[in-house]
């Protein structure tokens, strides 16, 4: 936080290089909050740091839940200006997640760290509001424990693998601030 108020009152940055935003497609995630918060360094260059946390679980005649609590950070390049139209991305992300029922009977648990790059747009909506769409490629590692079903505890087996993922699956609200 204290990084984030030295960054905010450097006088060398101006409003229009912060932006704070939310990924609208992690609500439907069921209901994982999020929020990112970015600024531009260079003219087209931006950095972020991002959040994500789920600690719902949900009954519909049996149990699934996809709790997660995350965190990540990144960089875009834009082709014109920061926060204007096309975009590539790269980033890290770390996760500790809780999911189950979804899929498959199963539920895991552990957690996961990866590296990820993609591309996206976006549209200016007014002054100070974007639509950000975008959509990448992630690859990293998990340790996890595999559960017989969500609530029984059953020990099934623990694991450890390399993955391959979608990386930064938006349409974010972006305010400029």
């Amino acid at each position: 936080m204290a990084v984030a108020v030295s960054i905010a009152s450097a006088s060398s940055l101006y409003g229009q290089n912060m932006y704070i935003s939310s990924n609208l497609l992690d609500y439907l995630n069921l209901g994982t909050i999020n929020a990112e918060f970015g600024l531009s360094p260079a003219p087209k260059w931006t950095i972020y740091l991002r959040a994500r946390y789920n600690p719902f679980t949900f009954n519909f005649g049996k149990q699934i839940q996809n709790r997660v609590a995350g965190a990540g950070a990144g960089a875009r390049y834009w082709f014109w200006y920061s926060n204007s139209g096309w975009f590539i991305d790269s980033g890290i992300t770390l996760s500790r997640y809780n999911t189950g029922g979804i899929i498959d009977r199963y539920a895991y648990e552990g957690d996961a760290a990866g590296a990820g790059i993609g591309a996206g747009y976006a549209l200016m909506l007014g002054k100070r509001w974007n639509l950000n769409i975008g959509l990448g490629v992630q690859g990293g590692y998990t340790s996890y424990i595999k559960y017989g079903c969500p609530k029984c505890g059953k020990v099934e087996g623990r694991f450890e693998k390399f993955y391959v993922a979608p990386y930064n699956v938006m349409v974010q609200l972006l305010r400029l601030l």
